[in-house]
């Protein structure tokens, strides 16, 4: 919700996730969650350069946050992963080329194409995001 609302106040907020996950089953409910952040104009892009699985956040080229926990309940309930928030502008800035670089070996998510997914891998999506509280 926070990503989304961000986005729609007109902060520039981009997500890159991977094309190939490593969870295959948490990947697709996580997928049903692109169509809301590109209709509120987040960009979302898909990492096909072999696996991302960082999990790095850069805001304003000020602060970075970098850990393990995913943005989910069980990360941050169950798991008991954490993030570092570095308050540090060289690293932030850092962060910030280490993201346009990932960004530059993705593929842009555009909302009319995203759309046109076959029926069968939305229902696969939507079935896999029943579970999400679990993953």
């Amino acid at each position: 919700s926070a990503i989304h609302s961000a986005a729609l106040s007109g902060v520039d907020v981009r997500v890159i996730v991977p094309q190939n996950s490593d969870a295959p089953f948490t990947s697709m409910a996580s997928r049903t969650y692109v169509e809301r952040l590109l209709r509120s104009g987040v960009q979302v892009f898909l990492y096909d350069a072999g696996f991302i699985h960082s999990k790095a956040i850069v805001i304003d080229d000020k602060l970075s946050l970098i850990g393990s926990a995913n943005l989910d309940e069980r990360s941050a309930n169950q798991m008991f992963e954490l993030n570092a928030f570095v308050y540090d502008e060289p690293t932030a800035r850092q962060m910030r080329e280490y993201f346009l670089e990932d960004q530059s070996q993705s593929v842009k998510i555009q909302l009319s194409e995203w759309l046109k997914r076959p029926r069968r891998e939305r229902l696969k999506e939507s079935f896999a995001r029943l579970f999400s509280p679990l993953m």
